[in-house]
Parts: C-alpha cells; sequence; structure tokens
C-alpha cells in the first residue's frame, strides 16, 4: 500500500487517534467538561507523566484541545474538532460493545483502539457506523492531520476507508 495513497493516509490517522491518552482526555473532557492541567494525573489514572505529556501535546498539534483559564486555573478543553472526535470514540466503542469487540470484556480505550485498527486494516470488511464517523472526521480535519485528505469528495473517503 503506498503511504500516499487515502487508505495509507487513513491508517496513519487511525494510529494517530488511537493513541490511549489522547482517548482517555478527549473522552475524559467530552464526559465531564474541562479538565484541570494541574489534575491531570489524579483524573487520568494509569498513564505516566510521559504519556501524559504526549497525549496534550498531540490534542493541541492537532487542533482537539486548547487551554483556557477557568477559575483562574489552566484547564483543558475541546475544541469543536476534539468534540466530534469524542463522537467518533463513541460510536467505536458503542459498535466494539455491540459486537464484543475485540472480546467480552475490554474497556472503552480498548474499544476504541481495536475498532480503530479494525477501520485501518479491514478495507470493505469494516463496520459501517464506525468508518462512517471516521470517515467524515478525516475529511473534515485532514489538515490537522497533515494528510492528503483534505479536499477528499465523500465517494473517495469511503474508499479510503
Amino acid at each position: 500500500m503506498n503511504d500516499r495513497s487515502p487508505m495509507g493516509a487513513l491508517v496513519r490517522a487511525t494510529t494517530t487517534l488511537s493513541h490511549p491518552g489522547l482517548v482517555r482526555i478527549v473522552s475524559e473532557i467530552d464526559d465531564n467538561g474541562p479538565l484541570q492541567r494541574h489534575l491531570l494525573s489524579q483524573t487520568l489514572t494509569g498513564l505516566s507523566r510521559q504519556q501524559l505529556r504526549h497525549a496534550t501535546a498531540a490534542g493541541r498539534a492537532l487542533g482537539l484541545l486548547r487551554t483556557r483559564t477557568h477559575g483562574g486555573n489552566p484547564t483543558l478543553v475541546l475544541t469543536p474538532a476534539g468534540t466530534e472526535l469524542a463522537d467518533v470514540y463513541d460510536t467505536a466503542a458503542r459498535w466494539a460493545r455491540t459486537h464484543h469487540y475485540p472480546c467480552d470484556v475490554s474497556d472503552f480505550v480498548t474499544r476504541v483502539q481495536a475498532t480503530l485498527t479494525l477501520l485501518g486494516t479491514a478495507g470493505d470488511e469494516a463496520p459501517h457506523a464506525p468508518q462512517a464517523a471516521l470517515a467524515s472526521w478525516v475529511r473534515d480535519h485532514a489538515a490537522a492531520l497533515g494528510h492528503p485528505l483534505a479536499g477528499m469528495s465523500p465517494d473517495e473517503m469511503e474508499l479510503a476507508a
């Protein structure tokens, strides 16, 4: 597969968007609102400081997160792209839970990661709802990902997914 092909770009997107720290931060803020930066390690237990730094840096670089001050404290909030990605994560996790993928007792992050990986490798066999959600998000936000998918038609994105 050519790495510059739509499918290659989609695989890169699924790899980038399935980072466990990014999934957790985006989902946490989507579920519970702004997240104080100094409480990241207490809120997102199980992630090292390095993983949290990587996830927040990636979230900012991808245009998913921004920092604002709330009550005098710096907080992380979702941008519109981050809110839309949270919807993609929810769609992926819902499909995975319904289909017991990758197994019956998977947690949210594992379900999202496994489904995104499946979308990046399954081609025509990919599940429709998560595929459509991801294809739409990538089409709308390809520039942030640095992929050549910006400007692709919906039909081309469906072929890529």
